[in-house]
């Protein structure tokens, strides 16, 4: 019995739909890549207003940056959530906020 053309026609079906679908994901990446290009440009205006306005270096920049990098234990360069219980209730919250979301429990720095 034949199904389908048989296995040639399949590697070829596979390879098309591979490549429809490699053309799909570089479509999106180049449109992520324009995002990103965006938002930086955003952020170093942002910044330089702020840097402007509150009279701030890139060093004190650079310091926030680096504090809020190791509130989850790691200092890598991205903020990562991690679940939080809080002791005073329980609940959890996450690790991106130095207080709990339900009670207002302030965290302490270190408590994750």
């Amino acid at each position: 019995m034949i199904y389908g053309g048989g296995l040639e026609s399949s590697s070829i079906t596979r390879v098309q739909s591979g490549s429809t679908i490699d053309s799909a994901l570089r479509l999106k990446v180049r449109g992520l890549e324009k995002k990103l290009a965006k938002l930086e440009l955003k952020n170093q205006v942002l910044w330089e207003l702020v840097r402007d306005a509150l009279k701030i270096t890139d060093a004190d920049l650079g310091a926030r940056m680096k504090e809020i990098d190791l509130r989850d234990g790691v200092e890598d360069g991205a903020i990562t959530t991690v679940p939080l219980q809080c002791p005073q209730c329980n609940r959890v919250s996450s690790s991106q906020h130095w207080k709990c979301m339900y009670c207002g429990m302030d965290f302490e720095e270190g408590f994750y």
